[in-house]
Parts: C-alpha cells; structure tokens; sequence
C-alpha cells in the first residue's frame, strides 16, 4: 500500500467562501430548493436509516462518511434533519386527529337532539339558509290505538228493574214508572200527563223509550224533558235497536178505514209512510171491566209487533184478517194469527188458558209438551220474559169491590214456586223487562 493514510482518507470539500482548491471564484449558489424538490422520509418509508447507524448514513457507511446525497456546496451547512425529528409532526398529527375524536364522541354523549343537556338548542339566525324539509314526518306522542269511534257500552240493568203502568191512586191519569223490585228503593215516575198516557214501548237495549199521550208519540230519555215525535199515531214498537221505531195510524176514509204502517226516526221524529191498508169500518162493543182493563193491558184496539224473521204484524180490532208488513218493500200479506211470545233462547213459550176466571199458565217447549204449570185466580195479561230465560213477568186482574185491580207477579220457572206479587197497590200493569229483547215468532 502506498502512501500514507492522511493520502487515502476521504477528502471533504473546505470551506472557502471566496474561492474553490484551484483558487477559482466560486460558482454561483445553488437555487433554493423547494418543498417539492425536499426528500420526504415517512414513519414508513424502506429507505429510512436504520436503527443504529449515524444520522444520514447509509448503511454499511464507515463513520464520518458525508451523508448520502448530501451536498455541502448545494445545501450548506445545515444537517439533514433525524428520523426522529421528522416524525414529530406526524406524531403531533395524530394526537391532534385522536383529540378531535374524543370531542366528537363526547358530543355525541352528552349533545341531545335539543342541544346540551337537553337544553333547546338556539334558533337558526335570519340569514341561515332554511333547512331542508324531511320527507318522514316528526314522530308523536303515540295514540291510544281504537278501530273507531268507542260506542257507548249499554246499560246495566238490575235483577228486577222494569217499566211499567199504573195510576196514582185509582182515580188518576195512568203514569209511567220505572223500578227494580229487587230493592226497597220506590219507584221512579217517568213520564206524567194529565191526559193520561195510553201505550209505551222501551227499545231492547234499555237506553230510552217512547209513550203516546192524547194520540201523539213522546220520546223519552234519560235526563231530558219528553219531545213530541209523531203526531198522530196509535201504536208504537221499537225495532231491534233504539234508533228506529215503527208506528201503526188509523183514520177514517169514509166507509173505511185507513192504517198507515210509519218508520219514524227516534233522534228527528222525521217519519216515511211504508204501506196503507184499507178495510170496512169495524163496529166494536165493550165487554165487562174485568176482560177490558185485560184487552187493554194487551195492547188495545191496536197492536203491532216487531217479529224475529224482521218483519211487521198489525193486528187492528175489526178487521178482516192480521196483517204482516215487510218493512223494506212496504208490501204487506194476511196471515192467520198474531205471533207468539217466546223465551229468549227460544227454547220455551207460554200457554194460557182461562176457566171461571181462573187462568192456567203453562210452560211449553218447542214439541208443545208441558214443562211446568201453575193456576192462578184472575185473568192474565201482558206476559214478557227475563233475560235469564227462567222468570216471567205478567198482570194479574181481579174484580174486588170498587171495582177492577191489577198487580205485577213474577213466576219463576225454576223453583217450582207459586207466582209472586211484586206490586200491591192494585194500580199496576203493563211491565217490560227493562234491555230484554221480547222474541216474537210470526
């Protein structure tokens, strides 16, 4: 090896502001480097020193080597910057991203849709563009859920709580009350004229009803003054609800006499004629004070039912036949009989027989064989039915000195028991059970 080692070591640049080794001027500097033109070493980067070794060196460098690619004259005396150094943006970076994380999530804890803590948030200034309208609406307070409007549910009524007729004292206009007989409570007066009233009917679910007083309908309800419906009319019935009633009109047409059948809203009075039936004037006789106050408690000269298969009867003291009347066509047919009176269940009717002024009241079933039986001093009149299927109400008529009297007795079908008085004023009559719908078959 020749030389010295001072020979072989490797030369750095001296530096000479004025002038180079050969003594010649210096070149003019080195344009600035731009950023873009800067190496850039990431956390990442394969070309990054490895640990250990000098700053700037590349690997395998002996120490004191001048860094690779670095050039004193192009970029002075500054050294080239660690790995270390240049992470620390990064680092400063990331902790900065974290921290804004860590906001937001914060925010989002604790933010409600209100603002803070559920506090409204300020409203938008003026100059704020409008927001957007949301296609899905703002949600509400969720109803309680029903298919419609609630119907009233109907009443309750007690074990023996009836309407019924009666009078004062024997010398006053007949009135109509109402009572529970189960209770020691008296009767409540419902209507009052001094006219007297001549018929009622109560609609099947017991919520109101209808008298005829001095020959106009009255309806009544609960809380309310009486309001005149139809005038005039002779006959009234309710049909299978309290919203329609069917009425029955007599007047004369000369040698005739003309029945209009009347559908009659009970809320308006309004009412349309269904059908008129004409037949010769009839000529009627009284019969004695016993048979008439029973013929009057049955219905009078003129009666009309509401039977099961929907349809009318008209039954009209003197004339040619009994009538059935379809209440949708109007048209009307002669049949033989007035319906009969069934039990609720339709299971069950009643017989009645008279003898020397004794009745016989006999439970029948549907093969007409006799289920119970019982005799009672009087003539019977106004039978209805309980909802239990095992009670009857009915009018009991005696003649006592002065005169005619009549009591309610209830015979329960069950017990075997006689029939009992649940009235004893003698003033007593024409009892409807009250939310019982009366079955009637044509």
């Amino acid at each position: 090896m020749s030389g010295s080692y001072d020979d072989e070591r490797p030369r750095w640049p001296e530096r000479d502001l004025d002038r180079n080794r050969d003594g010649d001027p210096d070149p003019e500097p080195p344009a600035p480097r731009t950023e873009a033109s800067e190496p850039t070493t990431s956390l990442g980067d394969a070309t990054a020193d490895p640990p250990g070794d000098p700053p700037g060196d590349s690997p395998g460098d002996p120490p004191g080597d001048p860094p690779d690619g670095w050039d004193p004259r192009r970029d002075g005396d500054r050294r080239r910057p660690t790995t270390a150094e240049q992470a620390v943006p990064w680092l400063i970076g990331l902790l900065l991203a974290l921290t804004g994380i860590v906001v937001v999530l914060l925010a989002l804890i604790f933010v409600g849709p209100n603002g803070v803590a559920g506090v409204p948030s300020a409203s938008p200034s003026a100059s704020a563009a409008p927001p957007t309208p949301s296609p899905t609406p703002i949600a509400s307070p969720t109803p309680v859920a029903t298919a419609g409007p609630t119907e009233t549910p109907p009443p309750v009524f007690g074990a023996l709580e009836m309407t019924f007729l009666g009078r004062a004292k024997a010398s006053s206009p007949i009135r109509l009350s109402r009572h529970d007989f189960a209770t020691t409570t008296d009767p409540t007066v419902v209507l009052e004229d001094p006219a007297g009233v001549a018929h009622y009917a109560w609609a099947p679910d017991g919520r109101v009803g209808v008298a005829i007083v001095s020959g106009r309908a009255v309806a009544l309800v609960e809380g309310q003054a009486p309001r005149a419906l139809t005038n005039p009319v002779d006959a009234v019935i309710f049909a299978d609800d309290s919203t329609t009633l069917y009425g029955l009109r007599i007047t004369r047409d000369g040698s005739n006499d003309r029945a209009e059948v009347l559908k009659i809203a009970f809320d308006t009075g309004a009412s349309e004629i269904l059908a008129t039936i004409s037949y010769p004037h009839p000529t009627i006789i009284a019969d004695a004070a016993l048979k008439e106050a029973q013929f009057a408690d049955n219905g009078g000269i003129v009666r009309l039912w509401v039977t099961l298969d929907g349809n009318l009867v008209a039954w009209i003291l003197g004339a040619p036949a009994t009538y059935r009347i379809d209440p949708a066509s109007g048209a009307f047919t002669q049949v033989d009989h007035p319906p009969v009176l069934w039990s609720p269940d339709q299971r069950t009717h009643i017989g009645v027989t008279e003898k020397s002024g004794v009745t016989t009241l006999t439970l029948l079933g549907r093969d007409e064989a006799t289920q119970a039986s019982v005799k009672v001093t009087g003539l019977v009149s106004h039978i209805r039915w309980a909802g239990s299927d095992n009670e009857i109400v009915f009018t009991l008529g005696r003649i006592v000195a002065g005169g005619v009297r009549q009591d309610l007795y209830v015979w329960d079908l069950v017990d075997g028991e006689a029939p009992a008085a649940i009235t004893s004023n003698g003033v007593s009559f024409g009892a409807e059970w009250l939310g019982v719908l009366q079955s009637w078959m044509p």
